[in-house]
């Protein structure tokens, strides 16, 4: 059996005037394409979480965080342990995910090449297929009252 490694990972959650979460559909270009998810990636060497939730968010929808707030910690293997093995590094991957909540940001929505779609949507309304371990970030960050969950 394969090793399970920690992955440090963020994803944000920026909601619009009517109370909808963006929501972001995968390219053919990543892990898991054509799901959908909070906007997010891995942490890169040395970063510091709010500083990656901010980078992603720029690289995936082109917007700058103005301001955001820590909503949630996420690392309940039953949702982030990667079923089949990551290649070339051979082990599985168990995402430990911090979750920003956007307050203000700057900026028109523009994805990048990880992204071949995006719209907002409601909480009773997400789409599908979803990426397994979203839901319940997405669930959070509509009922975030500034108590930051952890799962």
């Amino acid at each position: 059996m394969a090793q399970i490694i920690p992955i440090p990972a963020v994803n944000t959650a920026v909601f619009n005037e009517n109370n909808e979460i963006l929501l972001t559909r995968r390219s053919s270009k990543i892990r898991e394409p054509g799901k959908w998810c909070l906007p997010g990636g891995h942490l890169e060497v040395g970063e510091l979480w709010l500083e990656g939730a901010d980078r992603e968010t720029k690289e995936e929808i082109g917007i700058k965080v103005i301001e955001s707030i820590l909503c949630g910690i996420y690392s309940d293997p039953n949702l982030t342990v990667t079923k089949e093995v990551l290649i070339p590094e051979g082990y599985h991957g168990q995402f430990v995910v911090a979750l920003f909540k956007v307050l203000s940001y700057a900026g028109e929505i523009v994805p990048n090449e990880e992204v071949d779609d995006w719209d907002w949507f409601a909480i009773d309304n997400l789409p599908d297929p979803i990426l397994k371990s979203h839901p319940v970030r997405v669930h959070d960050a509509f009922h975030f009252n500034g108590t930051v969950f952890v799962r």
